[in-house]
């Protein structure tokens, strides 16, 4: 079975050359073997229905995906994956949730707050426990935690 990242390639890819208006917000495989599922949550300008759905279920299909998993194809709901740098950017000043690949020094392993900045390299974000510097590149997953204005 192929890694999360070269999945998460091949689906974007897919995307881009037969419905490039899709954004591909997190793709993740749940089982494994001939039971895996691929879930693949997908946004779209003009907002995510079920027939969006099946027309990216299509692409997947046509691209042998089905072939070797399951596939469920979703709407973000209103804890927002964020996976790209435009991702966060669109999130400063709203409450976010990182997990983290591996502990802090201090040993934790998530935070949750209100991102203020992003930077190349480092995402900040404030909590009732003080102002926290994280980097990007130690975020295992990351989402809003709640739907506000924008």
């Amino acid at each position: 079975m192929q890694g999360r990242e070269a999945i998460e390639r091949e689906v974007e890819a897919r995307l881009a050359e037969r419905l490039p208006e899709v954004e591909l917000l997190e793709v993740t495989l749940v089982g494994r073997g001939g039971s895996a599922t691929l879930r693949a949550v997908i946004d779209h300008p003009a907002g995510v229905d079920h027939d969006l759905c099946a027309r990216v279920t299509r692409v997947l299909d046509d691209a042998g995906m089905l072939d070797r998993y399951g596939v469920e194809v979703s709407s973000p709901g209103p804890q927002r994956p964020l996976r790209t740098p435009e991702h966060f950017a669109r999130a400063v000043g709203r409450r976010v949730q990182l997990k983290l690949a591996e502990p802090t020094v201090d040993g934790r392993r998530s935070y949750s707050g209100t991102l203020v900045e992003v930077g190349p390299e480092t995402l900040t974000v404030a909590s009732g426990e003080g102002v926290a510097q994280i980097r990007v590149d130690a975020v295992r997953r990351a989402r809003l935690t709640e739907e506000g204005p924008r």
